[in-house]
């Protein structure tokens, strides 16, 4: 059965870019640490914020280098940290969503576990995100809530 974290991730859309960074670093660190490599989807809110996320990754954060591309990248090899937006079209079976799209996407119940990124604005990121909170309530879930300073992800 599919998981749901909210996580609030800062006031900006450049401080949750950062922190989708560094979890996206734990999380590749851990299943590493297992000898469990798993895949890891990066849902952006569009192409823009695919490519700065992609530049950022190459150097963030410092003490990890994190192997990944935007879906759209035929030329470069595979690997498990894969970057999408909406409207691309995605063949690849993935244990994690990581989305930054405010909007939770129709198919997050085929992801393992799914981190929603919560941009705490007190306006339109976070309206949508408490709309994409009520619908995994609809779904069924019991999505937790989890504070950006907060360790345990």
């Amino acid at each position: 059965m599919s998981t749901v974290s909210f996580l609030k991730a800062g006031n900006t859309e450049e401080r949750a870019i950062d922190f989708v960074c560094e979890l996206t670093g734990k999380i590749a660190y851990e299943s590493l640490l297992e000898g469990d490599s798993k895949k890891i989807n990066i849902r952006c809110s569009d192409a823009k914020q695919a490519s700065i996320l992609d530049e950022r990754m190459w150097g963030y954060p410092e003490q990890i280098y994190l192997p990944h591309k935007i879906l759209t990248d035929r030329d470069s090899q595979d690997c498990e940290v894969l970057i999408s937006y909406p409207g691309l079209k995605n063949e690849i079976s993935f244990y994690y969503l990581i989305n930054l799209n405010p909007q939770i996407p129709s198919n997050y119940s085929d992801f393992k576990k799914t981190y929603q990124i919560v941009i705490t604005d007190n306006s339109n990121f976070q309206n949508i995100a408490r709309e994409s909170y009520k619908k995994c309530l609809g779904d069924g879930l019991k999505p937790d809530f989890v504070e950006e300073n907060e360790k345990s992800l």
